[in-house]
């Protein structure tokens, strides 16, 4: 009798520190995400992006504070991942509208990247530079320069794409050309556009002075070749593109089509 009044009284004593604990808790909870410092609870939820706690921090701040373009930004950022594009251009869409100086390049990026409007992508990019003259404005890790270059490429303007990575050219240190050696094979398939082939061909060479000895640079060199019919040039560097293509050295991206992306296909086919 004695015995089953300890355990009673023991259960009684943990149940209430449990109580205790949880309450503790969802008081910490609500005060972190209705009461905490703003930017705080920015890092908190950005750390968490993804999960559903996070988008209701966000839900949060922006209600408190409407013009918090930021977390406008950084919500949208999970549904952009997911493909959710809908939803995450408009909540991207309100960050732009209060502050484009700071969201123009990534809601650019991500039309170029994304989407493959090239038109949209265009019109942001060239805002954003409008706003910030005589600033070569880095966009997701890339000159900007180069965003446009390769916009109007795609839309067949080699005038104005020409014109772009000339002025991406200017604006970037030689360090930063030899480990980004791909942009030389890209404006080099630019040039072949334009019938400039030994320009093109000059161009492919300096990719493969890079850090990167590309298979693009190889398979675009050997094309060069074949239009000059210098059939045993083309098929060694053919070859010589298949081997970089298989051994991962190529431009590549788990989450989209690259920019002028090659396949093995391709290469496989010419040396055929």
């Amino acid at each position: 009798m004695e015995k089953s009044l300890i355990y009673s009284r023991i259960k009684i004593i943990i149940k209430s520190l449990f109580l205790v604990l949880f309450t503790g808790i969802i008081i910490l909870l609500i005060f972190i995400i209705f009461f905490l410092n703003k930017d705080r609870r920015f890092v908190i939820a950005e750390n968490l992006q993804g999960t559903q706690l996070s988008q209701f921090m966000f839900k949060v701040l922006t209600k408190q504070y409407p013009d918090y373009s930021d977390a406008y930004h950084e919500q949208s950022v999970a549904y952009n991942k997911r493909g959710l594009y809908y939803d995450g251009f408009k909540l991207l869409d309100k960050a732009v509208l209060l502050n484009p100086k700071r969201h123009l390049g990534y809601r650019g990026w991500m039309k170029l990247e994304k989407l493959k409007d090239y038109k949209g992508a265009i019109i942001d990019l060239e805002k954003l530079d409008a706003l910030t003259p005589n600033f070569t404005d880095d966009v997701q890790g890339e000159n900007i320069n180069y965003l446009l270059a390769i916009s109007y490429q795609e839309l067949g303007n080699y005038d104005k794409s020409k014109y772009y990575y000339e002025k991406f050219f200017e604006t970037t240190d030689s360090e930063t050309l030899y480990l980004k050696s791909i942009v030389y094979v890209n404006y080099g398939t630019l040039l072949e556009k334009l019938n400039l082939n030994q320009e093109a061909l000059k161009l492919y060479n300096k990719s493969l002075k890079g850090h990167f000895k590309f298979s693009e640079a190889y398979f675009r060199k050997a094309e060069i070749f074949e239009k000059l019919r210098l059939k045993d040039s083309a098929q060694h560097y053919y070859e010589k593109a298949l081997i970089q293509y298989d051994n991962g050295s190529k431009l590549k991206d788990v989450y989209n089509e690259v920019f002028n992306e090659l396949y093995r296909e391709d290469i496989v086919r010419k040396i055929k």
